[in-house]
């Protein structure tokens, strides 16, 4: 009798454990998609980067980047559609700059950017660069018809 309370104690255990952790894991993997479209105004690819704080504030690129090339269709609209995939549940931003000159990078003047550029929730004071808390939002479901003007 003794024995077999320990068993189902010992099952009870490794059963509640087995769903803990199944649990856990299917937490630790929910990703989601963030998508949307953006409107240039000239002609040039677009480097799209979803960024995160870290990252923001070091200017490196983002673990999550894509450049969208513009067609002519897009480019008769003026907009074109970004879309990112297998995105973790976190707070980020969105940045973006048109690639006018075609170098692949962002060109900058004395007084800030020479191309088109822009972030999601636009904030575009006067004499300084956006701050991080001024552009990022909760990724914690799909984010869709996200929609910003670069300028």
């Amino acid at each position: 009798m003794r024995k077999r309370r320990n068993f189902s104690r010992k099952l009870i255990f490794i059963i509640a454990l087995f769903l803990l952790t199944g649990t856990q894991l299917s937490a630790q993997q929910a990703t989601f998609t963030v998508s949307g479209e953006i409107s240039f105004p000239k002609t040039g690819d677009l480097y799209v980067q979803l960024i995160t704080k870290e990252e923001f504030d070091s200017g490196k690129d983002a673990g999550f980047g894509t450049v969208v090339a513009v067609n002519p269709e897009d480019m008769k609209k003026g907009r074109a559609s970004f879309s990112f995939e297998g995105v973790p549940k976190g707070t980020y931003g969105i940045r973006c700059f048109q690639d006018v000159n075609g170098t692949g990078k962002m060109e900058k003047g004395m007084f800030g950017p020479k191309e088109p550029w822009g972030t999601y929730r636009p904030a575009r004071p006067m004499f300084r660069a956006p701050r991080f808390d001024e552009i990022s939002f909760e990724v914690d479901r799909d984010v869709k018809d996200i929609k910003f003007e670069l300028k």
